[in-house]
C-alpha cells in the first residue's frame, strides 16, 4: 500500500512539473519582450524626468529662461544619459573652473590674493611688516582703490610680499589665516558682503548641479594655491583638486640646504618658503598644469579672461568627447563692476570661438544676493595720479 501511494505522488508530482515546464516555456517564448519593454521603459523614463531639472529649485540664481544655462544642462544631460551616444562615464566628467572673477569676485577692488596680502601688511597688527613691505602694498592699496586695478611697483611686487609676509607658516596655518580674512573682512566696494561671501551664488549653484551628476571638479587658477585652498574646500572641493601658483615648501630644519642634502626627522614639519613660482598658471600654461596634475582632458572648462582662452579651448578640443568651454562675461555695471568696454570685446572673442557666454547682467536673477550692495571703490573720488 505505501509502495502504490508512493508511486501515486511521483506521479502527480511529475505531472505538475511538466505543466510548470510548459507554462515557464510559454511565458519565456511569447511574453519576453512585453517584459524586457516594460523593465526597460521604467528606468529610462525615470531618467528622461532626472535629466530635466526643476530650474527654480536647483538655479535659484538664475533667470529660468537663460538660454546658455539650458545649453550646459543639455550638455550634462547628454554626457549623464547611457542611452546616448555622448554618454561618458564618471572618471571622464572633467569640469576645470578658473577662480577670480568666474566663481569669485575680482574686484573688490582687485584679486583676492592682493587684498589679502594688503591686510596681511597694513592692517594686522600681529605682523611686523618691513618698511619696504608697508611701502609697496601702500602704493598698491592706493591704486587699487582708486582704480580698482591691479599695480606692482618698482622693487617688491604682490608675489615678493606674498613670499615674505607669510613664510615660516604651516600650510595648515596659511589658509587659517586665509579663511579668517575671507570671513571677518568687508569686501572692499561693496555693503553686506565679506570676502568669503563675494563668491558668485550662480556659479556655485552650478558647481553642486554638476557634482550632483557626477563629474570631478578642480579649481585652475593663477592665484596661490593654498589660497584657493582656504576658500573654496567649503564647496566640497577636496585639496587635491586645486591648481595654482606655488609657494615653495620646505622642511622646518632644513634652513640653508638644498633639499636633496637634507633628510626631516619625524618632529619636523613642512612650511612655506619663497619666493613664488614665476611660472604661473596662466593663459597656456592652465592646459600645461591640467596635464601635468590631473592627467586628462577636461570636457567643460569655465573661465572670464584672455587668462583662460587656452583652457577653455583645451576642453572645446577634446578629441574623445565633444567638450563645452563656457565664458562668465562681467557686463553688469549696477551689482557688479562691469565694464561695457570690456564686455563687448570679450563677446566678441566668446562668438569667435564658440564658446557659450553667461551674462551677469541678463542671465544671473542675483549675483550675491539681494542684501549685497555695490557701493563707490574709496579712492575713486580722488582718482590718484595713474601710477602704472
Amino acid at each position: 500500500m505505501k509502495r502504490k501511494n508512493f508511486i501515486q505522488t511521483a506521479l502527480a508530482f511529475l505531472a505538475g512539473a511538466a505543466v510548470a515546464a510548459v507554462v515557464a516555456y510559454i511565458l519565456l517564448s511569447q511574453p519576453s519582450a512585453t517584459f524586457s519593454q516594460t523593465v526597460a521603459t521604467k528606468p529610462e523614463v525615470a531618467a528622461s524626468e532626472s535629466r530635466t531639472p526643476d530650474y527654480a529649485a536647483i538655479f535659484p540664481s538664475w533667470n529660468v529662461d537663460s538660454q546658455s544655462l539650458h545649453e550646459l544642462v543639455a550638455f550634462v544631460s547628454d554626457c549623464t544619459d547611457k542611452s546616448s551616444s555622448g554618454y561618458l562615464n564618471p572618471a571622464d566628467r572633467i569640469a576645470v573652473f578658473d577662480m577670480d572673477g568666474t566663481i569669485l569676485c575680482e574686484r573688490a577692488p582687485v584679486y583676492l590674493d592682493y587684498c589679502l596680502t594688503m591686510y596681511r601688511v597694513l592692517d594686522d597688527e600681529a605682523y611686523s611688516a618691513t618698511p619696504e613691505e608697508r611701502s609697496a602694498m601702500q602704493q598698491i592699496r592706493d591704486h587699487a582703490y582708486a582704480y580698482g586695478e591691479t599695480f606692482d611697483p618698482e622693487g617688491l611686487t604682490k608675489n615678493d610680499i606674498v613670499a615674505s609676509a607669510f613664510a615660516g607658516m604651516t600650510p595648515e596655518e596659511f589658509r587659517a589665516y586665509a579663511a579668517n580674512f575671507a570671513a571677518t573682512v568687508n569686501a572692499v566696494g561693496f555693503e553686506g558682503m565679506t570676502y568669503g561671501q563675494s563668491f558668485f551664488k550662480p556659479m556655485l549653484e552650478v558647481i553642486h548641479y554638476l557634482k550632483d551628476n557626477d563629474f570631478d571638479v578642480w579649481m585652475v587658477s593663477a592665484c596661490e594655491r593654498e589660497v584657493v585652498r582656504a576658500l573654496v574646500t567649503r564647496f566640497d572641493i577636496p585639496l587635491d583638486h586645486i591648481i595654482g601658483t606655488d609657494v615653495p615648501y620646505e622642511a622646518s630644519g632644513k634652513g640653508d640646504k638644498a633639499a636633496d642634502d637634507y633628510n626631516m626627522s619625524r618632529d619636523e614639519t613642512i612650511l612655506l618658503g619663497g619666493p613664488l613660482d614665476e611660472v604661473e598658471c596662466g593663459k597656456s600654461g592652465k592646459p600645461a598644469a591640467i596635464a601635468r596634475e590631473i592627467g586628462k582632458r577636461p570636457v567643460l572648462a569655465f573661465g572670464n579672461s584672455s587668462g583662460d582662452y587656452s583652457m577653455l579651448n583645451y576642453a572645446e578640443g577634446n578629441p574623445n568627447h565633444t567638450g563645452m568651454g563656457i565664458f562668465v562675461v562681467c557686463d553688469d555695471t549696477v551689482r557688479e563692476y562691469g565694464s561695457d568696454k570690456k564686455a563687448a570685446e570679450f563677446m566678441e572673442e566668446v562668438e569667435k570661438q564658440g564658446w557659450t557666454p553667461f551674462s551677469m547682467a541678463n542671465d544671473w536673477k542675483t549675483i550675491y544676493g539681494e542684501d549685497v550692495k555695490k557701493t563707490e571703490l574709496p579712492g575713486s573720488e580722488e582718482q590718484l595720479p595713474d601710477a602704472a
